[in-house]
């Protein structure tokens, strides 16, 4: 994350009987200390997206759809029901042993048979859905528990979990003035996917959701809590940054684009890809919010019509 970005004050936070044989990992100590063995979805359905669970030491978890027994609960028809077993050492190592599951288990894209040790920052793949094992500070897990919050916030649009565009209206004006009034900067961040149209008319409605979902999460797992995400309409999302001068939300921008472009799309759907251009634009001291908007949107189609996916700043 980028030093540009000042700290915001409080007032701006916004209100997520099989055996296993168990071997240790070869992980030094020392790079465990402070952090916890954690499964993150990092690909797959846009409801399964960010779900996480720490794994303690000597634990045995059942992956599958079957909230009865799993443990880790995936919702993509592509899992089964029970699907594999994720066991933790005293350690914390993990050993993955597949169920006799319908599409198989695989570790970083190759199918395993036997139990087989999971590394730290490693892929693993149930199904169609793609997680990774992950050593997470306290500081990590909150945040992720943060978004799983934000996800679950009622009022949220519904598809995304974005707020909705309602929030321009009604809280936005008082994100301006505190900002004003602390002298902070407020910047914002004006996304559209390019070529939506043409993703719905080749792959289907069904698809461009899905892609929708999917962007939304990336975008939440990303920004800081205090960061207010929009779905301001169709595939427009605005984000709006307190905070942050131009640089520094150019820079969160430009992050969030090629973590849009490179996502494993492939999943969703094949050949599939899916990028973005943004406009960003920081609010001057005595600027209208609705022209402040249309700088970045602006900025936003002078990025299209210079060749889409990337960033361009407000004059």
């Amino acid at each position: 994350m980028s030093s540009d970005r000042q700290p915001v004050p409080a007032p701006f936070s916004f209100d997520d009987d099989e055996d296993t044989v168990r071997i240790a990992l070869p992980t030094p100590r020392e790079q465990r200390a402070g952090t916890m063995p954690t499964l993150k979805v990092v690909a797959g359905p846009g409801q399964d997206m960010l779900r996480f669970w720490p794994l303690s030491a000597n634990e045995r978890l059942v992956v599958g759809r079957d909230e009865n027994v799993a443990g880790v609960v995936l919702s993509d028809a592509t899992v089964s029901k029970r699907h594999a077993v994720v066991a933790t050492d005293e350690q914390g190592g993990v050993m993955v042993e597949d169920l006799n599951s319908t599409n198989g288990t695989a570790i970083n894209g190759k199918r395993i048979v036997d139990p087989t040790p999971l590394p730290p920052n490693e892929n693993l793949e149930i199904g169609g859905v793609l997680l990774r094992l992950e050593l997470l500070s306290d500081e990590e897990l909150s945040h992720l528990g943060r978004v799983a919050r934000r996800l679950a916030e009622a009022g949220s649009d519904p598809l995304t979990r974005l707020r909705t565009r309602a929030f321009v209206n009604e809280e936005l004006p008082h994100l301006v003035q505190r900002c004003r009034q602390s002298q902070v900067p407020l910047s914002c961040a004006f996304l559209d996917l390019d070529r939506f149209k043409s993703i719905n008319d080749l792959y289907g409605h069904h698809v461009g959701d899905e892609v929708l979902a999917r962007t939304s999460r990336i975008i939440l797992g990303d920004v800081r809590d205090e960061d207010a995400c929009v779905r301001y309409g169709g595939e427009e999302i605005v984000l709006f940054l307190p905070g942050s001068s131009l640089l520094a939300a150019s820079g969160v921008a430009e992050r969030l684009r090629r973590k849009i472009a490179d996502h494993d799309w492939y999943r969703t759907a094949p050949e599939l890809r899916v990028t973005a251009s943004v406009g960003v634009a920081e609010l001057k001291s005595d600027e209208d919010v609705d022209h402040w908007i249309r700088r970045a949107d602006k900025a936003m189609y002078r990025a299209k019509a210079m060749g889409k996916n990337r960033v361009c700043r407000a004059d």
